[in-house]
């Protein structure tokens, strides 16, 4: 059965107000108020799809205008929290772009409402969070708060956090938003409806940081079922990740990332498709890399992630990145699209200078090869060079520039659009 979340989380996050005003005694401080926000509008420009597609299924060339708006609304009254932020993501100029979706468009949306309450009697319990929240954890490749993308993830549901000896744990129960709407004509057309969450959906676990920051532990399951408007592949995953940080003779800074995933899920969306496939993923992050001079850090960087090359076995071995982002690894999303985080093997550098205090560049490579190959197709999907320069004009004011080239390998040119693809954009970030 669907479910309101977000009324149901609101109603949950008065009456935990309610309670704590209770409490309350005549000397108790004044509450504060403040209001606070963001504007990005951002232009891109791509040449040549970099998937291989058939004809008439993706234009050559495609463009996108698109607006970001946040305005986020917070009191604090001792030891309450409350917040309320307010989403508006569209998109203009769009040439048919079969990409585009509700991961770009979220018109006129709440994406945070709620009450936080953080106790000074309890040892260990650092706060209580009830309501709708937008959040991410440590590496964010499996539960991110997106930045580049125009539409961020939101989940409605319950946190806790707490203090254990040398770490800072936080143990929650989501269920993921799905924005609507969900139809393409009215996505493209920036329409407007209410977002919603499915009690046949939710995620739910731990997430354990260090306090020397080396450390970060995520122990998560997600859960999803059929339901009412709710069309899904029955995925029942466990997904464990170790994330290690550390310093290596002196002034060589290295992290690794090992994640596993296990569980069954189904081929398939559709209602006829009820058979339950053994899911078996993991991947493999770590970057090497060192300061080179007083403003300019490098770093080696090497991916390797699980994929599947055969639709008919009795397996699933895609890994499933659940809530994260890609950007910080494989390059724009959005019009460009970057390579999804599945059947991946990925080498590369990349350098990030800080130039007179209010500049900074990023300079990346990448190389890309398939981990399993498709039948009939080459491994080698390409080589990419990407660029990003930000100027921070003024405490308020963002201007950044970017893009990426990818010279495609054998194993990308085929499809409508063989060529290399070029991609580009600028942007403005406007905080208040």
């Amino acid at each position: 059965m669907i479910k309101n979340g977000f009324c149901k989380a609101a109603l949950a996050a008065l009456s935990l107000s309610s309670m704590g005003a209770g409490m309350s005694e005549a000397g108790a401080s004044e509450p504060e108020f403040s209001v606070s926000g963001s504007w990005r509008l951002r232009l891109e420009a791509l040449n040549n799809p970099i998937f291989p597609v058939s004809p008439g299924e993706r234009e050559q060339h495609n463009q996108r205008l698109s607006s970001r708006l946040l305005v986020k609304g917070e009191m604090k009254w001792d030891q309450f929290d409350a917040v309320i932020e307010m989403q508006d993501s569209r998109v203009w100029l769009d040439n048919n772009d079969p990409t585009l979706s509700s991961s770009q468009v979220n018109t006129l949306e709440p994406l945070q409402a709620f009450v936080r309450y953080s106790p000074d009697q309890f040892t260990h319990l650092a706060s209580v969070t009830v309501g709708r929240v937008a959040l991410g954890h440590g590496s964010r490749r499996l539960l991110a708060k997106g930045v580049f993308r125009n539409a961020i993830n939101n989940f409605d549901g319950v946190l806790t956090d707490w203090t254990w000896q040398d770490w800072q744990v936080r143990a929650f129960y989501l269920l993921p938003v799905s924005r609507l709407p969900s139809d393409p004509t009215l996505v493209d057309a920036n329409e407007r409806a209410l977002d919603k969450s499915f009690s046949e959906r939710r995620l739910f676990g731990i997430y354990a940081h260090s306090d020397d920051n080396r450390w970060d532990l995520h122990s998560y399951w997600f859960k999803e079922d059929d339901g009412p408007g709710l069309a899904t592949r029955n995925r029942d995953l466990y997904t464990l990740e170790v994330e290690f940080t550390d310093t290596l003779a002196g002034d060589w800074l290295a992290n690794l990332d090992v994640i596993g995933q296990t569980g069954t899920a189904r081929q398939t969306a559709s209602a006829s498709d009820i058979t339950d496939l053994d899911h078996r993923a993991w991947m493999v992050h770590a970057s090497l890399g060192r300061a080179v001079s007083d403003n300019t850090v490098l770093k080696a960087e090497a991916d390797l992630i699980s994929g599947d090359n055969d639709a008919t076995d009795d397996s699933l071995n895609n890994f499933e990145g659940l809530y994260g982002v890609r950007r910080f690894d494989f390059g724009p999303t959005d019009v460009y699209q970057a390579m999804p985080r599945r059947n991946l093997i990925a080498l590369g550098a990349r350098s990030v200078s800080k130039i007179q205090g209010t500049k900074n560049l990023m300079l990346g490579y990448k190389a890309f090869w398939y981990q399993e190959t498709p039948q009939n197709v080459d491994s080698f999907i390409g080589h990419q060079l990407e660029a990003r320069l930000r100027w921070q004009t003024t405490s308020s004011l963002r201007l950044e520039w970017g893009g990426a080239y990818l010279f495609k390998g054998k194993g990308f040119e085929r499809g409508a659009y063989p060529d290399n693809s070029a991609y580009v954009y600028t942007n403005f970030l406007y905080s208040f």
